[in-house]
């Protein structure tokens, strides 16, 4: 057996150290990974691979959540990777609030430290120029706040009426019904852990009381608002479960068409998310 194993080594060890050093690679440094839903539509597509740096804010021991060192923190805006606190299945969204931050998302606005994000409605043209079929209830913004912008997909009218609109719901602290209460609740007040509950149990997420991000959270979600498992139903993402930041499509395929390739996707910037000049 070791003249086998040695044998073995002989012949294969360049290829044995290769994958060793790729898997370092993909752990530590740089990954790709895939984009399994359509939360982060129009900007990020499933079936999408998108390329993302794990060097963007520090250093980490290889296939471990520990930090060697840190340079700096994930910002508001930063569309990251992270390990769901739910099931540890990796997630693709956007951080819209950081530690310290004051938020509040009333009948689908979004509010940070007092300032009302700004819809604006994307023209018809630019709706033509979205890599999507676009349905008659889909509704898209510029949302712009703190000065960053980006465009979000939903279903209703930013502050106007819709199911689950009544901003009372949100502040009902009957969570008996709530799965995975202390994961998704950790970190929450009691009202904001509430209103997770109630919005993963009956998704009615369009209004949220008002809170502040705890030390060492981020608060989570997906572009398209009406349709993404974000922190709004699993809660406060810690900041060592954040693994690094997307900023590119490496290539893309259509599931919809058998896994056709979308060419016009393969090496693209994630930062074309104003798709037009306002």
């Amino acid at each position: 057996m070791p003249e086998r194993l040695i044998k073995f080594w002989r012949e294969w060890r360049g290829f044995v150290l290769f994958i060793g050093l790729m898997l370092v690679f993909r752990s530590a440094v740089a990954d790709w990974n895939q984009v399994p839903s359509g939360s982060m539509k129009p900007g990020i597509l499933d079936g999408d691979r998108i390329v993302v740096d794990k060097l963007a804010w520090d250093l980490r021991v290889p296939f471990t959540q520990q930090r060697v060192v840190r340079w700096a923190h994930p910002h508001r805006g930063d569309v990251v990777t992270f390990e769901n606190p739910v099931d540890n299945e990796l997630f693709v969204k956007r951080i819209v609030a950081v530690p310290g931050d004051e938020v509040e998302w009333r009948r689908r606005e979004l509010i940070v430290n007092g300032e009302r994000a700004t819809y604006t409605p994307l023209a018809e043209r630019e709706v033509d120029s979205l890599p999507i079929r676009v349905l008659p209830r889909h509704q898209f913004y510029r949302e712009s706040l703190l000065g960053s912008t980006r465009v979000v997909m939903l279903h209703h009218r930013p502050g106007g009426q819709g199911p689950g609109n009544d901003p009372l719901v949100g502040f009902s602290r009957n969570t008996g019904q709530c799965d995975n209460y202390e994961v998704v609740t950790a970190g929450a007040s009691p009202s904001l852990a509430a209103a997770i509950c109630r919005c993963g149990q009956s998704a009615a997420c369009s209004t949220f009381p008002r809170f502040k991000v705890p030390p060492g959270k981020y608060w989570m979600m997906g572009d398209y608002r009406d349709n993404s498992s974000d922190s709004r139903v699993i809660g406060l993402v810690d900041r060592q479960r954040i693994y690094g930041r997307a900023h590119a499509i490496a290539f893309s395929v259509d599931k919809s068409r058998f896994y056709l390739p979308r060419f016009g996707r393969f090496f693209t910037s994630l930062s074309w998310n104003t798709p037009l000049a306002p």
